[in-house]
């Protein structure tokens, strides 16, 4: 397991991170704690919380040395074994109707939203990750409600399809 470091290291040797926390500075955004992680890849995470539907879901900005910068979501936890492979079966019709977001159901039952955006150090744009978080919120506002009544075995919304 990678040790984890609070002392702010991670992100003075990992220049993607670093670009995204100036620019979080620079523009008096606020909302993120960070966490850095002594790996081989120089990690640092950028947690928040993202509200939808009048939940907060746990979200962070996994950003490292390799090219690809990580925006996930977890979406709810503790699916019951039973409804596992409904759920799982769910996932995947909505990742093959939306691009750019993959859902996916761990073996301890969560289910987890991400964001993949490939960045080099010299194309690594912090607005793209901006972007994409209002994006995320957007998706979020549109399919919440009909995962939940997936999950708890309700319903959809019969006006929406997936």
């Amino acid at each position: 397991m990678p040790k984890k470091s609070s002392d702010g290291r991670g992100v003075e040797s990992n220049e993607k991170a670093l670009k995204f926390q100036e620019f979080l500075m620079e523009n008096e955004i606020n909302v993120f704690s960070t966490e850095s992680v002594e790996d081989e890849y120089s990690t640092v995470i950028f947690r928040s919380r993202i509200e939808t539907k009048g939940q907060i879901l746990p979200m962070a900005v996994l950003i490292d040395t390799s090219i690809f910068t990580i925006i996930r979501t977890q979406i709810i936890t503790g699916i019951p074994e039973e409804k596992r492979e409904h759920i799982r079966a769910y996932l995947n019709e909505l990742n093959a109707q939306y691009k750019v977001f993959k859902y996916y159901l761990r073996d301890d039952g969560a289910v987890y939203l991400d964001i993949c955006l490939p960045f080099v150090e010299e194309t690594f744009d912090s607005k793209m990750i901006q972007l994409m978080l209002s994006v995320l919120v957007q998706h979020l506002d549109a399919v919440y409600e009909d995962i939940m009544a997936q999950i708890w075995g309700k319903e959809p919304d019969a006006g929406k399809k997936i």
